[in-house]
């Protein structure tokens, strides 16, 4: 079928029954009754069936002009629930123009509101769409739709119409492009510096990714011309001998001519996107042009390149009747051009020119690049012969949506969530400074969507209780619900609900590129949507609240400036030109959500989305005069700030804070704040921008002077530029930068995940001991998610809440001692929910989502736990304590009662030996080139895959390292070979253990004879080895780990046993009264004869012991080991 074609139905169902669904597919033509009334759906007609799918498929007609995506998919929702369909295809048809069409995969769950059978309810909504037909890039539909053939299974169906693989496909080819762009692309940085022009070539190339994804995307507007990424038009009407392919010199290598990104793609970036079309008060198109002599070398706003162009006014012409004017900062060019400072290079100066190098042939061609060797890049010897196409040509073979998708509602196009994802995962390129990733360096992975939703809704939840009330929890989980259920609310509770969302104050403080804030503002614009569709009482609540909050101010201003605020707000809410969720999000961006992240480029990215969410909203138009219906976007420096989150302003006295000199000119600082914001002209934005910086000075002059801070923090305070797009303030202040005093409501993110050991190496002892010295949690070598927990507690308001995705560590770990400590006194537990299960990062994580409330309140309340089958468990904040260590991790866990009950009676295993990793991952792979097959003189060499319980497999199974293998590995004992500690470590008596393992296993090395790589042990033990190694395989043992550790689990039911979490574990207090050290020989000598030989027999009588020593019942040794063979006559007995 082709799909960049008009609606057909015959050609839609000759393509269902011949090339995609099963051969069991019946087509019919039966016209369906809409039961529930609708506002777009007209008719619904069903066109057959599919048994083997449990399928139905329907045609729906409608009368959405602008696509109203949510609107029809409840429709369709509906549509199934009435019928009692669970799934279906459904073709969406425009009622008058069939010319594009979406073609979706819609499933459901559904259920009776009552045994009446009157009112059938769903739950669970998804809906999965293609948008097909005239203009949709042909590729993804012709691979997922077509050239896969018929649809096999469930699976298949679903696979077809998703997002997910899409997006993967699209990052394959991505970063290809990516890894070889960066071997060759050159900015010049500093001009005086020329060892300096690689130096930021990632983040270079990252910048002109997401800025040029970001142009694809105002494409799908319309606005942008197609003409500037059509090679031949460029070549015949633009750029004079533009041949991106041109091979220069004897040998014929590619010429690296830049001409494509110089004169087309920055000229668009800095002088078109981020120039206005017209003279404030005029309609001619004067303002975008080249520069033209000297005197304005230093205006980024005007057009380089003259001299590439075969006809200048075309180009010109060409976007003046196409590109509006964003404003926004984001594209402005990073030069400081006085400085001699060239980030993006934008310039006439051949000595400029010459050290940018983006050659054209990195744009065009579907084989651009033949046989790169990417194989360094990547770390893997199967990339060394890779075909990269241009980006421009990598890009044109998806499809794109200027609409972000939700998690019921997803189109299988590339979305603007895309942007983040693509930033964080180009993160993990090569850094050279580094010598790791970037990822690994900031400990930053990107957040699903549906883990968004989950936060952004218990965030919500919780916030609204708190400002609201308990009882309208129900009524607002519903609210929160992308079905067509009714809501009971009364209009006040609306207008309740809709001045607590107003109110509510948001921060992610590591906020990357965007997930979390994104997430809330469509979250909100979504309730907004349910309580007041017609938008009536949040408009008259933006007027009052414009005139109230401003009162001095509207007064202050003129007549003409009074009058301009209050018709700007009108032209907001014109549905006319904006659709009603523009002015929905404006002013929530404006006044509720606010973003940190260390990294520059993260904020901008941030930015990004946002502005993209503000231009889907508003209606185009062709009228350049009029910036083609697009309102210049709003100036975000004031809610989105590079800055480090972990280190506050220090500050002498607080309440010198709070002199009247001192509030009038924070007031001041406000309300050009909100000038910046609003601001729709550079004149306009220059000049409040710089009353911003004198504001700013001035106030840092008055602190100082008055005490509030010292020399050093004054100076930092007044160099702190929000506007510099490249800088990231030292320190995080959210006074100074966001104008938020007294505490955010809501604190949510994905921290960072960095360990302690490269966060030193990251900062250096000096700067690492500063961090640690800031914070009561960070007693010993915390990770730094840690540090983002306190930090946290303490931006929020009383009662506010936070919110976090980081690893389940800090349940049970000893570093996570402190900040449970922390949490105990200073929050209560709302819920805690293990998602280890769900796959969301591709790291050696295991994460929950923790929801808290700041408060101080010592009385004892209950909170919920979820495992991560899905299963609720309630606890008492009291059973929080009770664990020596304060141990958290039986809330995941059923095994809390008997453990604790063990655990009464022991102590900790570190008071008999120390636990360590037997390498790093660095010495691991040192380690490998000195690994040798031999029975000669060395250590022999164990990892995971050869120890079983008790034993190891030395010489009887091959040990498998970087897919070689050893059936006698060996490596030299040498401490130069080994290093010092690893030398010692190994030449002593230990007890090896598996780092990854169904149950506990391991084996005592009692004359130091093995060495071993990806596992842990326990040395210098202080009691008896053998009575050690009885109880570390014990079942009672197993049974207490599991209850700390049942949320580390992974595929295959297996859990880690690595140092960090051996390390919480207990031995019996009486241990020295065990005596099994005869049946761990007897063990030891019979699996050193054959690790398979059967001793089941000695281990029940060890186990039979550790039960007695700590007095279990019989009943409690069931539940222990539900299987056990010991009898309870046997039991009774003690035998």
């Amino acid at each position: 079928m082709e799909f960049n074609k008009a609606y057909n139905r015959q050609e839609f169902v000759s393509f269902l029954r011949n090339n995609f669904l099963p051969e069991d597919f019946v087509p019919l033509v039966e016209d369906v009754p809409l039961a529930t009334a609708t506002k777009y759906t007209t008719t619904a007609t069903k066109l057959g069936t599919c048994d083997s799918l449990d399928l139905v498929v329907y045609e729906v007609r409608h009368t959405s002009r602008h696509d109203a995506r949510v609107a029809l998919s409840k429709e369709a929702f509906r549509l199934l629930a009435d019928e009692m369909q669970e799934r279906a295809l459904v073709a969406f048809v425009p009622e008058d123009n069939a010319a594009n069409y979406r073609f979706s995969f819609i499933e459901i769950s559904f259920g009776l509101k009552d045994e009446t059978h009157i009112m059938r309810t769903y739950s669970n909504p998804h809906r999965y769409s293609f948008l097909l037909g005239e203009g949709i890039a042909y590729y993804t539909p012709n691979k997922y739709l077509n050239e896969k053939g018929r649809v096999v299974d469930d699976d298949d169906l679903r696979a077809r119409f998703s997002v997910e693989t899409l997006t993967q496909d699209f990052y394959r080819e991505l970063s290809d492009w990516y890894a070889w762009a960066i071997k060759i692309i050159r900015f010049p940085n500093d001009i005086k510096n020329e060892k300096d022009d690689d130096k930021y070539n990632h983040e270079s190339a990252i910048r002109l990714i997401t800025r040029l994804i970001f142009v694809w995307f105002l494409k799908q507007r319309h606005l942008i011309p197609d003409e500037f990424f059509d090679q031949e038009y460029i070549a015949n009407n633009l750029i004079e001998n533009f041949c991106p392919h041109q091979k220069d010199g004897l040998f014929g290598f590619k010429s690296h001519e830049s001409v494509y990104y110089k004169a087309i793609l920055q000229n668009l970036f800095f002088a078109m996107l981020n120039s206005p079309i017209t003279k404030e008060g005029s309609t001619k198109p004067t303002e975008r042009r080249f520069r033209n002599g000297r005197g304005d070398y230093d205006n980024n706003k005007l057009m380089r390149y003259e001299r590439y162009f075969l006809n200048p006014q075309l180009f010109v012409d060409l976007a003046n009747s196409t590109v509006p004017f964003l404003n926004g900062g984001l594209f402005d060019c990073l030069d400081d051009k006085d400085k001699g400072i060239y980030y993006d290079g934008f310039s006439d100066r051949k000595e400029v020119g010459s050290k940018l190098i983006f050659p054209d042939y990195l744009f065009f061609g579907e084989e651009a690049g033949k046989n790169i060797d990417l194989s360094e890049f990547y770390g893997d010897k199967r990339k060394k012969r890779v075909s990269a196409r241009g980006i421009i040509d990598i890009l044109k073979r998806y499809n794109f949506t200027v609409e972000e998708n939700t998690p019921f509602d997803k189109e299988v196009s590339l979305d603007p969530e895309l942007l983040g994802k693509v930033f964080e995962n180009l993160l993990a390129a090569y850094n050279p400074e580094t010598q790791s990733t970037a990822r690994k360096q900031t400990g930053s992975f990107y957040t699903p969507r549906e883990i968004v939703q989950y936060m952004v809704d218990e965030s919500l939840v919780a916030h609204v209780k708190r400002i609201v009330g308990e009882d309208i929890e129900p009524e607002f989980r519903r609210l929160l619900q992308y079905t067509d259920d009714p809501v009971d609310l009364s209009p006040e509770q609306r207008k309740s609900i809709m001045q607590s969302l107003y109110e509510c104050r948001i921060l992610d403080p590591a906020c990357g590129s965007g997930a979390f804030p994104m997430g809330m503002l469509q979250q909100m614009v979504h309730i907004l949507g349910r309580i007041d569709p017609e938008n009536v009482e949040w408009k008259k609540m933006m007027m009052d609240m414009a005139v109230g909050e401003t009162t001095e101010a509207f007064q202050a201003d003129s007549k003409e400036e009074r009058q301009e605020l209050l018709a700007d707000i009108e032209r907001s809410f014109d549905e006319n030109i904006n659709r009603p969720d523009y002015a929905r999000k404006l002013y929530l961006i404006e006044h509720c959500i606010y973003g940190i992240d260390i990294q520059p480029i993260a904020i901008q990215i941030s930015k990004l989305r946002f502005f993209i969410s503000l231009v889907v909203d508003q209606r185009t138009n062709n009228d350049p005069a009029d910036n083609f219906g697009i309102r210049p976007l709003p100036n975000l420096e004031a809610k989105f700030v590079a800055a480090n989150t972990l280190i506050g302003l220090a500050k002498k006295d607080a309440t010198l804070f709070d002199t009247d000199a001192i509030k009038e000119k924070e007031q001041a600082l406000k309300l050009a704040k909100h000038k910046i914001f609003s601001a729709k002209t550079i004149r306009t934005k220059r000049k409040y921008r710089q009353l911003v910086n004198d504001l700013r000075q001035e106030l840092a002059n008055m602190m100082k002077e008055t005490g509030a801070v010292g020399n050093e923090e004054a100076r930092e305070l007044a160099s702190w530029d929000m506007f510099d797009q490249n800088a990231s303030s030292p320190f995080f202040d959210p006074l100074w930068m966001f104008d938020v005093k007294g505490g955010f409501d809501i604190v949510i993110a994905n921290p960072p995940y960095i360990n302690a050991n490269d966060l030193k190496k990251s900062l250096g002892d000096a700067n690492y001991k500063y961090l640690k010295s800031l914070f009561q949690t960070s007693r010993g070598t915390v990770d730094m998610y840690v540090y983002f927990f306190e930090k946290g507690l303490d931006l929020l308001t009383d009662s506010g809440v936070l919110t976090y995705i980081t690893p389940n560590k800090y349940l049970s770990a000893n570093y996570g001692k402190a900040l449970r400590s922390f949490l105990m006194a200073n929050a209560r537990i709302v819920t805690v929910v293990d998602v280890s299960r769900d796959n969301i990062f591709d790291a050696d994580t295991y994460p929950i989502v923790s929801v808290f409330c700041k408060n101080t309140n010592d009385a004892v309340y209950q909170f919920t736990a979820v495992d991560k089958y899905r299963k609720a468990h309630t606890f008492e904040s009291s059973q929080l304590s009770e664990l020596p260590e304060y141990n958290w991790g039986f809330i995941l866990s059923t095994k809390y009662d008997l453990s604790k009950k063990i655990i009464s009676k022991s102590r900790s295993i570190l008071n008999v030996c120390e636990i360590n990793a037997t390498s790093t991952a660095s010495e691991a792979d040192k380690f490998h080139r000195y690994i040798y097959n031999s029975e000669e003189d060395g250590l022999k060499l164990i990892n995971t895959g050869t120890i079983d319980p008790y034993c190891n497999y030395w010489g009887k199974r091959a040990l498998t390292d970087k897919s070689e293998q050893y059936l006698r590995p060996m490596l030299p004992n040498s401490s130069k070979v080994l290093g010092t500690n690893r030398y010692n470590l190994y030449n002593s008596s230990k007890i090896i253990v598996a780092k990854m393992s169904l149950r506990l296993e391991g084996f005592y090395d009692e004359k130091g004879e093995y060495s071993s790589i990806n596992t842990n042990c326990l040395h210098h033990i202080t009691i008896s080895p053998l009575k050690l190694m009885g109880w570390i395989h014990s079942k009672a043992f197993q049974y207490v780990y599991e209850c700390l550790f049942e949320g580390l689990r992974m595929a295959g039911n297996y859990l880690p046993f690595s140092a960090p979490y051996l390390s919480c574990m207990y031995i019996p207090l009486n241990i020295d009264s065990l005596d099994i050290e005869g049946l761990v020989t007897s063990i030891i000598l019979a699996k050193q004869a054959d690790p398979t030989a059967d001793t089941s027999e000695q281990e029940r009588a060890i186990d039979l012991m550790v039960y007695n020593l700590y007095g279990l019942t019989y009943d409690e040794v069931k539940v222990v080991d539900p299987e056990t063979t010991i009898t309870e006559e046997e039991y009774a007995k003690g035998e």
